[in-house]
């Protein structure tokens, strides 16, 4: 099995997963999935910060120009276009050693099909059932 997660995605859904009170294996499972994402997340803040460096007005000595703690931004519109693109890639964790820990978080997932969500919980609870396949019977390889 396969997991994707939007880069878009990432803090909603390490967020929702700290909010869930699980136990033992699960919580365990919870650590490494939130670990991976947080992670992945960190790498895409990097990238965030190259793509404002890449599109800022430069000084004598080429680097980016920041007034009041905010890049000079030269062309707000190609520099959105980047972020969105950067948010739409993908973190994907596939199973070989990550097989236990995708079959746990999908059963916390399944449990936690009753609760009521609203905002952007009920969004990224359904993203993630989305993501884990949690309607679909057989996917666990």
């Amino acid at each position: 099995m396969k997991i994707e997660i939007e880069n878009g995605k990432l803090a909603a859904a390490i967020n929702f997963m700290y909010g869930v009170k699980l136990a033992r294996k699960q919580s365990r499972f919870r650590r490494h999935f939130i670990q991976q994402m947080s992670d992945r997340l960190k790498q895409v803040e990097e990238d965030r910060k190259a793509l404002l460096e890449e599109h800022s007005h430069k000084d004598g000595d080429g680097k980016a120009i920041v007034k009041d703690g905010q890049y000079d931004v030269k062309d707000m519109v190609a520099f959105s276009n980047d972020v969105k693109e950067l948010n739409k890639e993908k973190l994907v964790i596939e199973g070989g050693d990550n097989r236990e820990m995708i079959r746990t978080i999908k059963v916390v997932l399944e449990k936690l099909e009753d609760e009521e969500y609203e905002g952007q919980d009920s969004e990224i609870y359904d993203y993630l059932c989305d993501q884990f396949k949690v309607d679909e019977e057989g996917e666990d390889q």
